[in-house]
């Protein structure tokens, strides 16, 4: 059984050929074969109706057409006249067409180069990959089309006919009748790097490196780099299918949410007649997303902010005063008397609601539920466009409820896709992270719309180092510790942007930056710039535990881990801050600590 995209409940088929055609490619097609239905491929965005890739037996991009025998007219090689309720109309000949699609993919192979055979090969410069392109006549049977001269215009091989894809049809007969359509293979099939450098070529909105991670504004991508980093099938086919209405995505840590989200607020913003909204809880997060809608050229259609500096806009734009300094010096309470207004504001007529086409929902489980009621309330009821994305583990705020979806007004029924697949960390750091947090992620119990609370994170099988749990004698130790182990990892090929120090309070940051700074390492803390992360120095990110959410970096120190905990926060609330720390790490991890705490028995049990 292959793989669809968008899958079969959510694809959109002009005709009901297409519907029949996609079923049998879904059930007929090799089990590592992939079928994407009327998709913009490449720089010029073609819509050709099937493009299926094989990593062996190559590229086959199909046109089908529901025309009956009769209607057809005339035909040559380049033109088709039929007849319709409109009187005579002339078309593109459909084979002429998928040749048409077909050769534009190849010469999108041949600008990047890296698909076709090396200089020095005797099929130097030709495409790696086989192709081939044909055509399906869904209404037509092939004794209809024998006893016609269509023949003489359409080639018989690059032809599937009525009768010779029903339900009935022979798979392996079927198969063959496809295959036979692309020119035989030259070289070996393609090896995983090369098929997800295809579909980066074929399809550049799913680069994972077009979300602005620090490593990737900072680096300048190697152009003999064979691999280009893309979502993984499942991820691409959740992100093309997830259809109209509210939605809920639940991950873990690096499961793909926030790409998934990034590519549903582009798919969204470039048919929305209103603005798009993506809401935030922390700037880091905030920030990696603005500049993804930049990279994607929807800018000016999505908005990304974190929740309070909404509120703070609604208040501003509907000339309402914000609470004061003041009146709340507190900047917590402060904060939550800017939402009070904003609720009343709404409540009172004083806000418009359905200001927004959609409303992107990330960190969602750092929300409150009065948060999630308001952001629900400014969706266009046209669209009903909302996504909620949230993973439990990571709620690393206390007193957040789980969400009752219903009394929210969001309508989560059958709506939940789950990630549970880690592509971001090593096992090495996914197993790690799963020993010390393992009682608090897998609590038992459900929530009251009968979601399991919590997901345990499977690794997708990298491999790298254990992450390396010091003890010191002390907090200017630790950072003695953390400025060797970075000095280590430079020497080991690591840039300094992709290397980050966390910790739990300023001023451990502060004392790290200036042992760092002594060892002239160059360094950029984040609170310089409102917690966003600065991606235009080339400099090793220090962040807080709390800020570095929804960020991820190769190398990962985190110091003061014994100090977590001293204020009277439960260890639950310790734990899970730790974990959302140590998964930010991509290759390897050090921890550091010089105070004893329940927390750090934990880590070195």
């Amino acid at each position: 059984m292959a793989i669809l995209i968008p899958s079969l409940g959510f694809a959109r088929f002009d005709t009901r050929g297409e519907l029949r055609l996609a079923e049998r490619l879904k059930d007929f097609l090799e089990e590592n074969a992939i079928a994407w239905h009327n998709l913009p491929v490449g720089p010029r965005s073609r819509h050709p109706d099937f493009i299926i890739v094989h990593p062996a037996n190559g590229l086959l991009v199909l046109e089908v057409k529901d025309w009956r025998l009769e209607s057809i007219v005339a035909a040559d090689k380049t033109k088709v006249e039929l007849l319709t309720s409109r009187g005579i109309v002339r078309e593109t000949s459909p084979l002429e067409q998928a040749r048409k699609y077909t050769f534009e993919v190849v010469r999108t192979l041949e600008r990047d180069g890296q698909l076709l055979f090396p200089a020095g090969h005797r099929f130097m410069g030709r495409p790696i990959l086989p192709f081939g392109f044909g055509v399906v006549f869904t209404n037509i049977t092939r004794k209809q089309f024998d006893q016609t001269e269509l023949k003489e215009v359409f080639a018989e091989h690059l032809c599937v006919f009525k009768d010779e894809m029903t339900e009935s049809t022979d798979p392996e007969e079927f198969r063959s009748r496809l295959w036979r359509m692309v020119y035989p293979r030259l070289g070996e099939p393609l090896s995983m790097p090369q098929f997800d450098r295809l579909r980066a070529l074929l399809f550049p909105e799913i680069r994972i490196r077009q979300i602005a991670l620090p490593l990737d504004e900072a680096m300048v991508p190697d152009p003999s780099d064979r691999t280009l980093a893309v979502m993984d099938m499942h991820q691409e086919q959740i992100a093309r299918s997830l259809g109209e209405g509210h939605r809920i995505i639940r991950g873990v840590a690096g499961s793909g949410k926030t790409l998934i989200l990034a590519f549903r607020a582009e798919h969204l913003a470039r048919a929305a007649t209103k603005p798009v909204l993506i809401l935030c809880y922390a700037n880091g997060i905030a920030g990696r997303l603005e500049d993804a809608m930049q990279n994607r050229g929807v800018e000016d259609r999505v908005q990304v902010l974190t929740f309070h500096a909404w509120c703070y806009r609604m208040l501003r734009t509907y000339g309402i005063p914000a609470p004061s300094e003041r009146e709340y010096p507190d900047y917590a309470k402060r904060l939550a008397a800017s939402v009070a207004e904003v609720v009343k504001a709404v409540d009172q007529g004083h806000i418009p609601t359905e200001q927004y086409d959609a409303v992107l929902i990330d960190e969602a489980h750092d929300f409150e539920p009065q948060w999630l009621a308001l952001a629900a309330k400014m969706v266009n009821p046209r669209t009903k466009a909302l996504m909620v994305v949230y993973d439990d583990i990571q709620a690393i705020y206390k007193g957040r409820e789980r969400p009752v979806w219903k009394q929210l007004g969001i309508e989560a029924t059958g709506r939940t896709t789950v990630l549970k697949v880690n592509y971001r960390n090593t096992a090495q750091i996914v197993a790690f992270a799963r020993r010390f947090a393992s009682d608090v992620i897998g609590a038992p119990g459900t929530t009251a719309d009968d979601e399991h609370p919590i997901l345990l994170p499977e690794d997708a099988g990298r491999q790298g180092l254990v992450p390396d749990v010091r003890q010191c004698v002390s907090i200017d130790a630790e950072a003695h510790c953390v400025a060797e182990w970075f000095l280590g990892r430079k020497k080991a090929g690591y840039e300094w942007p992709q290397m980050a120090c966390l910790y739990p309070e300023h001023w451990i940051g502060e004392r790290v930056a200036q042992v760092l700074t002594k060892h002239e390492v160059p360094i950029d803390m984040a609170k310089n710039n409102k917690n966003r992360v600065s991606t235009k120095r080339v400099a090793v990110r220090l962040l807080s535990m709390h800020t570095a959410k929804g960020l991820e970096f190769p190398c990962v120190a985190i110091a003061g881990l014994g100090l977590l905990g001293r204020h009277g926060e439960p260890v639950e609330e310790c734990v899970r801050l730790t974990y959302v720390g140590v998964t930010r790490a991509t290759h390897e991890a050090l921890l550091t600590y010089s105070s004893e705490s329940a927390l750090v028995q934990r880590l070195i049990a």
